[in-house]
């Protein structure tokens, strides 16, 4: 099994744990069965794309988060999380200067 493969699988099955999903409850999202869920998460199969665009929505991830390492998730996780509160920065920034305009 190739790293790739060890890390679609480590990370369908964590993303539906997180998410309190059985593996039941994810192939109905993602129009799976669950024979098909299990071998997925065992890396016994690859998915299609069209499985990985479902199954990355019913995961609310997406599709590319499917194959980060574990510690390039937390890295994007924490990017994510500073870009909406720098956002939210320039907005207030914005907001003070346009009532300080003349």
């Amino acid at each position: 099994m190739s790293d790739l493969h060890r890390c679609l699988a480590t990370n369908l099955k964590a993303l539906r744990q997180r998410w309190g999903f059985s593996q039941a409850e994810l192939a109905e999202r993602g129009g799976l069965s669950v024979g098909y869920m299990s071998e997925l998460e065992n890396a016994d199969k690859w998915p299609s794309p069209s499985v990985l665009e479902k199954l990355a929505d019913a995961l609310h991830v997406r599709p590319f988060q499917l194959f980060l390492e574990p510690e390039d998730a937390s890295s994007y996780q924490e990017w994510l999380e500073r870009k909406d509160q720098i956002a939210e920065l320039g907005e207030k920034l914005f907001g003070y200067f346009e009532k300080r305009r003349p």
